[in-house]
């Protein structure tokens, strides 16, 4: 597998042989995946609308037995969604979320002070984490789309550029440049800009997990294997 011209041209000699290695793998990984009609596609839908909707009753739910099939393979989980006012909080929102098999587990922090006037954000938001964490819970269910588990990553770089994060981040923030119709590299910056602080080297790291996700989002595009974005 070939590395483009473009992203020669973004990293250093040293890092070239790093990256390739790492792309290659994770396509390889995910070779057998075809998302331009994913079955999940609804049940995102569904369970970002009814996030929001119950966001703007300011009520906690859950949801037992969503399910979706994949071929011969199905997977069954539920969703817990907890919503926490504090007028204090350093930020308008926070939407923090975990996968397992079988639960989507998400927390909405808020200051009400910012409401209505961030709900377009916070909307983008929840679609993009309800897709990233999907790609989670297909991984954990899926025989085709499963990642051999890796060493735990004590740093941010390593944890970003897995080959469990890179798809599931991918997805994500292709939803976010649909929802906002932005491109995909606006996208991924505006992420960027929001966490900059979990860098410890945000110029030098960023310049790399932004070259392997848009390398990887690339590759699948060419392929047919991923949703198409601008």
């Amino acid at each position: 597998m070939n590395i483009s011209n473009r992203i020669r041209k973004m990293i250093n000699e040293d890092n070239k042989v790093e990256k390739k290695y790492l792309i290659e793998n994770i396509i390889k990984r995910v070779s057998q995946k075809l998302i331009t009609e994913r079955k999940t596609d609804e049940l995102s839908l569904y369970i970002s609308r009814e996030i929001v909707n119950q966001f703007k009753k300011k009520e906690d739910f859950e949801i037992e037995g969503l399910y979706f099939q994949r071929g011969d393979e199905e997977a069954s989980f539920n969703l817990i969604c907890k919503f926490i006012e504090d007028e204090d909080f350093n930020h308008p929102f926070s939407v923090s979320a975990g996968a397992d098999f079988d639960l989507l587990d998400i927390e909405i922090t808020y200051r009400p002070q910012d409401f209505p006037k961030r709900m377009n954000d916070l909307v983008a938001e929840i679609k993009e984490t309800v897709e990233h964490e999907l790609e989670h819970i297909e991984q954990k269910n899926f025989e085709d789309l499963s990642v051999p588990k890796e060493d735990k990553k004590d740093d941010n770089l390593g944890y970003l550029t897995s080959s469990e994060e890179v798809p599931a981040y991918v997805r994500g923030l292709i939803k976010r440049s649909k929802t906002k119709r932005i491109s995909l590299s606006d996208a991924m910056d505006e992420w960027f800009d929001e966490n900059i602080n979990k860098f410890d080297n945000p110029k030098r790291d960023w310049v790399k997990v932004k070259s392997i996700w848009m390398d990887y989002a690339n590759k699948m595009r060419s392929k047919g294997q991923i949703k198409k974005f601008k």
